[in-house]
């Protein structure tokens, strides 16, 4: 049975076959991006990420106040 599955693999694979090679091909080429680029998309990243950090402690920090807060105002749908 298995000799079975692996033809008929086969021949659903070679649908793909010349799509196949020219994803191949793309993935060889190489991406020149310049340095400066690079170092704007990980100063992106690192900004992104300490300005989430710092909303997650101040939530952490002030979490129960703001919670209270919105339970006051009647603006909390869990009391």
């Amino acid at each position: 049975m298995l000799p079975v599955i692996h033809s008929r693999l086969r021949g659903i694979m070679a649908l793909f076959r010349p799509t196949a090679k020219r994803y191949i091909r793309r993935m060889k080429q190489l991406l020149h991006m310049p340095a400066m680029t690079a170092a704007k998309i990980a100063a992106g990243v690192a900004l992104l990420a300490g300005a989430t950090g710092l909303a997650f402690a101040s939530w952490i920090d002030k979490g129960a106040g703001i919670f209270m807060a919105t339970v006051e105002a009647g603006l909390a749908w869990c009391f």
